[in-house]
Order: structure tokens, then sequence, then C-alpha cells
């Protein structure tokens, strides 16, 4: 009996000293991003969130190797509660599968725009379980961001497709599309339209013009396509940009 007790509270020592310093580990990995001012907020959050998680993960290994001899012992008398616990747990075993898919896959990573099923949004954070999305608003298409923030259960994954944003170096790239009706004639200022473009977000930080399409829809009308890579907080400002001083433009064009 001593020896049982004894055993056990040296995996308790351990157990509490193993947790213990990867927490240490973590705000001191934490504090090293932290003061490096260089680095862009996007990265920093990138490897806080993999160093975190990576962590997890060794004190989820190193805590299973403690307990080992213990749960072994156990392991013949709970066959019946552990296929009770995986059925009453499905839902987290999904969760898990799903960041292993994640991990795996490479599907998306911090600051990376995301579809996920129903919902849009910048990648905040992730973990074991769930991803966290800075959700944009509704319509489709919108970079505004409504306010909310989403944490999507890894499970999800199985059930729903993933689209990922393009980016150019490290900002995401925006389409933004305007209709106009066939008499307005776009296309013959053209090289204009897309001075006006390139102008409108020239007073962004980091922010640039991709490409400009001049193309048409299904019912003949005209269409700009405009493409922009920017930061994700002056994606929506870009596109109020782009289409006010294209509109203005259009606007003289039928009035001269």
């Amino acid at each position: 009996m001593q020896d049982i007790l004894y055993k056990l509270s040296s995996d308790t020592v351990a157990s509490i000293a193993l947790v213990l310093s990867l927490v240490l580990m973590q705000l001191l990995i934490a504090r090293a991003f932290r003061q490096r001012e260089t680095m862009p907020d996007q990265v920093r959050r990138r490897w806080v969130s993999s160093s975190r998680n990576a962590l997890i993960l060794i004190g989820l290994v190193g805590l299973i190797m403690i307990w080992a001899p213990q749960l072994r012992t156990f392991a013949l008398s709970l066959t019946a509660v552990a296929v009770a616990l995986v059925i009453a747990t499905k839902e987290i075993l999904l969760c898990l599968s799903g960041s292993m898919l994640r991990a795996f896959t490479r599907a998306y990573v911090v600051g990376d725009i995301v579809e996920i099923g129903t919902f849009r949004g910048e990648v905040l954070d992730y973990d074991l379980l769930v991803t966290r999305l800075r959700e944009f608003e509704n319509p489709e298409g919108s970079m505004i961001f409504s306010g909310a923030e989403v944490n999507l259960p890894h499970s999800m994954l199985f059930t729903s497709p993933v689209r990922v944003l393009p980016a150019r170096e490290n900002r995401p790239v925006h389409r933004i599309e305007m209709i106009f009706e066939a008499h307005t004639n776009v296309y013959s200022r053209r090289e204009e339209i897309e001075r006006v473009i390139k102008g409108s977000i020239e007073t962004l930080p980091d922010a640039a013009l991709v490409s400009v399409l001049f193309a048409t829809t299904d019912i003949g009308k005209q269409r700009i396509v405009a493409e922009i890579s920017a930061r994700t907080d002056d994606l929506s400002i870009a596109e109020n940009a782009v289409i006010c001083s294209v509109g203005n433009l259009v606007h003289e064009m039928r009035t001269n």
C-alpha cells in the first residue's frame, strides 16, 4: 500500500513539474516574440500559436508516459467504460482528428482569410479543438468585420469545404467587381480607370494593385474586376476607395 501511495505521489509531482515547465516555456516564448517589434503581428501570432500547440502536445505525451503504468493496470477493468467514453466524446475525437487534418494538410494558418461552411473571416488563432475567426459581414465578398469572433470546432473540416483567400506577400488579395450598363462604354477609358484605381489605394500602407480586368457579364453588361492586396484591416477601406473613385469617373463620363 505504501509503495502504491509513493508511486502515485511521485507521478503527481512529476506531472506538476512537467506542466509548470511547459507553462514557463510558453511564457518565455511569448515574451520573446513580443519583444521583436519589427515582426508583423500576423507572423507573431502564428508563431505563438504554433509553439503553444506544440507544447500542449508535448505535455499530453509526457503525462501519458508518466501515468502509463497506472493506466495499464486499470486497462482491462475499464474496457466497458472506455467504450462508453468514446461514444460520449465522439465530437471531441472528431475535433482532435480535424486538428490533425489541418496540421498535416496545412489547410490554413493564422492570418489567412478563410471560408469554412457558411462562416468567413480572418484566422486569429487555433488549438487542438477549435479555430477562432474574426468574422466578416454576411454579404458575399464583403471585407467588413462584423465585430464578432467565432469559434469553429475542427469537426467541421470533415463536413465543410475550406476556401482560403489568395495572398500576396502575407497580405490577402481582395477581388472587387463593378458592373455597368452596356452604353456606359468603360472600355474607352481603360488606362484612366486603371490609373484612378491605383491612385485611390496609394494612401494606404502596404496596399498594392494586383490587376484590373475588363469583361462582360452573361447579359452583356460591362464588368470591371480589380484585385488589390492590403492588410486585413485596410481591405474594406481600399474597397470603398476603389468603388468611389471609379464611380466618380464613370459619372463624369456620363455627364460630359
